[in-house]
């Protein structure tokens, strides 16, 4: 309504995209698709491009601004998942070190719980319904986001673009210090709007219209 052309995708293993189910081969992959993604909607409009990540999208994006310091792209990313705010049961910790090598593809209970999105419960309800939503991440995929949360925190130098970012303060999923504590040390110019009642799905919450008009009035 705002007057801004919206265009998402499925990453690979997600959705109605193709792949194994939660399992990635390189982090370097999601990257390559970004890109064949910019350049496949680029015909459909020739206004500036924004990008705008949640969660692990938000981890995929910050790591894109690092490889692609000279592309003039602003950036907006919601509760990056940078570390997670919970501690894993042990079992799997040690199961998926184990099995990284030896079994990279093994599906592993990812754990998310529906009731930790959102202070909306029908968000929480509609994320167990959907029949896209699967709760698999493999040893091998865990693997390569740990290389890529010590990546980003390393690169964060070569980020030259403005960000926002959107960050929850009782996020349950994503830790929202380590990624204020990221925005902080960054020498591009970064705005930071923190949300301290909210959980980890900052737009869809019941006060959604407020980040909304964050990300607007960020866009005007």
């Amino acid at each position: 309504r705002a007057g801004y052309v919206v265009l998402t995708f499925d990453t690979r293993g997600q959705g109605r995209s193709g792949g194994r189910r939660g399992h990635l081969s390189r982090f370097s992959q999601l990257l390559g698709d970004l890109q064949a993604f910019r350049r496949a909607v680029r015909p459909r409009t020739q206004a500036p491009q924004v990008l705008l990540g949640h969660s692990f999208g938000g981890l995929v994006v910050l790591r894109y601004l690092e490889s692609q310091p000279n592309d003039v792209l602003p950036a907006i990313v919601s509760s990056p998942f940078l570390g997670l705010a919970f501690s894993p049961p042990a079992w799997k910790l040690f199961l998926g070190r184990l099995l990284a090598d030896l079994w990279p593809t093994a599906g592993l209970p990812a754990g998310i719980d529906g009731g930790a999105l959102s202070r909306d419960p029908a968000v929480g309800a509609a994320y167990e319904g959907d029949p896209l939503v699967h709760d698999r991440m493999t040893p091998g995929a865990w693997k390569e986001i740990q290389w890529a949360h010590r990546a980003v925190s390393a690169d964060g130098h070569h980020i030259e673009r403005p960000v926002l970012f959107l960050l929850a303060g009782e996020d349950r999923v994503a830790d929202p210090h380590l990624a204020r504590a990221f925005a902080d040390g960054l020498k591009a110019p970064v705005e930071v709007r923190w949300y301290p009642e909210m959980y980890h799905e900052v737009l869809q919450d019941p006060q959604k219209e407020h980040v909304v008009g964050d990300v607007l009035a960020y866009l005007s």
